[in-house]
């Protein structure tokens, strides 16, 4: 048992906060013992909880959800009661039962519909021993416990303090204020959501109460900041729709108080978070049950509104709209847009959403006359399967029309239809008799050649036909899509990098496959190693600094520095892609990332565009002031990448360009990366308001491994 696992206890007392940080955990703690009779129940409980996870060696879910569960419960027992030797063994059972109840609820939930125990297993935890200890001691009026004799700012103000403070069962102003400080520090937006929370569930509960008792009020308020931010912030990604979403679950967990509070109080049970668990769970579990993808959008893991707001909008500049379903070209080379999506010959509304493609050389699909089909460019060329699915429907039964001929009747011609996981269907169409190589039933993959390219039903030249459609019979209406990872041939001649391209009629487009050479280049293989000198021209300090490729256990790859600081990173499709920056300050990290923020691994891609994270550029405390005000969310930098094969270095050379325009924050950045062919990123530079930073590659290694010894090699300027 090492430091890392002692501090699950300080992170559980975060955690009810929906925050991950010990220090903010240790601060919660040392607040709970404002009170010494309910603080030290509460870590007792913790550690209790804390020693049986690790003896019993209990799976952890979300964050130890076994001890924060436990803690709350020595919490609440310390409130009510004054601590003897028989309250200990109760706190004692108490924390020990709820140990398994969060376990079993833990696992049940999760496999459910990957929904969070929350506080469900402190609500049934608390609710039994609370009655247990009916039988050892008088209870105290729970109404009116530790309320404060005091004002510190306002009524009202103090109010929402005290109610936050009741979270942790010291619903005194101070405390809460304490507590809000640092919710604040670490999400300003989820400080917003915790008073506009309590705002909207007091007026509800005045409204229907008329004149409730000002502790009723401190003691189940609380629940309606809880629940602003879980379903506002934490569990959604931050927005207007999310925003009025929380409001609504404010709203069911205001009725669900005014409901429960007379069945619970006639046991002398306080309603404590049952409201909040109960319309928490209902909702999500509402949320992750339909059957399209509309707003509020369910955060792919829970986290801070900041970063669930930079992971949404980074994949959406990089994967497009969340309802447009990706695509992989089906064809090889370089091929023309014959028509585009709400074309002007066939593509309307409801088949508005449809790509035709087709080859031509000097403007012309074809060669010589173009009577036969032989003499068109395309004709009997490779389609390729664009996605991961089984084949639905084959036809492969029509000939081929003549150049200039259609057929009416049979619109589709032969065709190959494909069902997705998530139902959906894609459509390749106009397909050469007897080319279909698949089955009924079979499953495919991107890139498996599938059919070759024709020209049946309602096709006058050879060309390949795509969409996408919700049900299996043709005439479907369509549905969007975009294509991924394409090189889009520009009129100048050089070739442009799009991670999402919606091609319009003429374009000429291929696939971005990737290069072997380049791709090796830029891999980062788990245990990887590279070891750079820092340098900055101003100050003339030079830094050593390492960092290493680590995996999750969740199977993510993260890109780690020495002070902790990371970011994760994928190679797919074709592409380096880094996301999801976290830990503090780390000038190499961030400015090797904000040099390969997106880079893909074709030769032929001249040039691209990516958005990454403001928060890669060293601004200012004054800057980022004024972005904290006109930009609270987060917001993301306008860079564009070009890079050239350097003959006599014998190099690729990549540059950047990063341009910061929110409100009056407008600013810019230049960035190069040197990528030796045997070395990689061998030399980094970024310029930022009249500084240059360059990183040198000094080593390069791998870390040792069972069965894999670890080495390293220097690396010698010029080579």
């Amino acid at each position: 048992m090492g430091v890392r696992d002692l501090l699950a206890i300080p992170r559980a007392y975060a955690a009810i906060l929906f925050l991950d940080n010990p220090l903010a955990g240790a601060v919660i703690l040392a607040t709970t013992l404002f009170f010494p009779n309910i603080g030290l129940s509460g870590l007792l409980a913790a550690s209790v909880a804390f020693v049986m996870t690790h003896f019993w060696q209990l799976p952890d879910f979300s964050g130890r959800i076994q001890i924060f569960n436990s803690l709350l419960v020595g919490l609440s027992i310390g409130a009510f009661y004054t601590m003897n030797i028989y309250i200990v063994g109760i706190i004692v059972a108490g924390a020990v039962f709820t140990v398994f109840i969060a376990t079993v609820l833990g696992d049940a939930l999760w496999r459910l519909d990957h929904l969070p125990a929350l506080s469900a297993p402190f609500v049934v935890g608390a609710g039994i021993m609370g009655l247990v200890a009916r039988h050892y001691t008088e209870s105290s009026d729970y109404m009116g416990l530790a309320q404060a004799s005091y004002t510190l700012i306002h009524p009202v103000a103090d109010s929402f303090f005290s109610s936050l403070g009741a979270i942790f069962f010291a619903p005194t102003p101070l405390i809460g204020a304490i507590l809000f400080g640092i919710i604040c520090v670490f999400s300003r937006y989820l400080g917003l959501l915790a008073v506009v929370g309590y705002a909207f569930g007091y007026i509800i509960l005045t409204h229907f109460l008329f004149e409730p008792h000002p502790s009723f009020l401190v003691w189940t308020s609380f629940n309606f900041i809880l629940i602003a931010i879980a379903l506002g912030g934490i569990f959604t990604i931050p927005g207007i729709v999310s925003l009025l979403f929380a409001l609504l679950g404010v709203l069911m967990t205001a009725l669900l108080v005014i409901a429960s509070q007379n069945l619970l109080l006639v046991e002398g049970l306080p309603i404590m978070a049952l409201a909040f668990v109960t319309t928490a769970l209902i909702m999500l579990t509402a949320m992750k049950k339909r059957i399209g993808f509309t707003r509020p959008y369910v955060a792919p893991e829970p986290g801070l509104p900041e970063a669930n707001y930079e992971k949404a909008r980074l994949a959406k500049y990089r994967h497009g709209d969340i309802n447009s379903l990706p695509l992989l070209i089906p064809v090889f080379g370089t091929w023309t847009v014959y028509q585009g999506i709400n074309g002007k010959y066939t593509h309307k509304p409801p088949w508005q959403y449809a790509l035709d493609f087709y080859i031509t050389e000097g403007g012309r699909s074809f060669r010589d006359f173009g009577t036969r089909l032989e003499d068109y460019y395309c004709y009997g060329a490779p389609v390729l399967s664009p996605v991961h699915g089984h084949v639905s429907r084959i036809y492969d039964r029509l000939s081929d029309n003549p150049p200039g001929e259609v057929d009416n009747k049979n619109n589709w011609g032969n065709f190959i239809l494909i069902r997705l996981t998530g139902g959906l269907y894609v459509l390749l169409a106009h397909l050469q008799k007897g080319s279909i190589r698949v089955k009924e039933g079979q499953h495919v993959t991107p890139g498996m050649v599938l059919a070759a390219c024709g020209n049946t039903g309602r096709s006058p030249q050879p060309h390949v036909h795509m969409q996408v459609q919700r049900h299996a019979e043709l005439g479907s209406p369509t549905l969007p899509f975009h294509l991924c990872s394409v090189v889009h041939h520009n009129e100048d001649r050089t070739l442009e990098y799009r991670v999402v391209s919606l091609p319009e009629e003429g374009d000429r487009i291929e696939s971005a496959r990737p290069d072997d050479q380049l791709a090796n280049q830029f891999h980062l293989p788990v245990g990887h190693r590279l070891t750079y000198v820092l340098h900055e021209d101003r100050t003339q300090a030079e830094t050593k600094q390492s960092l290493t490729v680590e995996l999750t256990l969740l199977g993510q790859f993260r890109f780690v520095s020495g002070s902790s600081a990371s970011a994760g990173f994928e190679e797919s499709n074709g592409m380096l892609a880094f996301y999801d920056r976290k830990g503090g300050k780390d000038p190499l990290l961030d400015m090797w990332i904000l040099a390969t923020s997106l880079t893909p691994l074709t030769e032929i891609a001249h040039h691209w565009r990516d958005s990454p994270s403001v928060r890669l550029l060293p601004l200012s405390w004054l800057q980022k002031l004024m972005l904290a005000i006109v930009r609270p969310l987060g917001c993301g930098l306008e860079s564009e990448y070009s890079r050239r094969w350097d003959n006599r270095a014998n190099v690729w050379i990549q540059s950047g360009v990063h341009r910061l325009r929110a409100g009056p924050v407008r600013t810019s950045a230049k960035t190069e990366v040197i990528v030796d062919p045997n070395f990689g990123c061998r030399l980094i530079s970024l310029e930022f308001a009249n500084k240059t930073w360059r990183a040198t590659l000094t080593e390069t290694g791998l870390i040792a491994d069972h069965g894999i010894p670890d080495w390293h090699q220097s690396v010698r300027a010029g080579h």
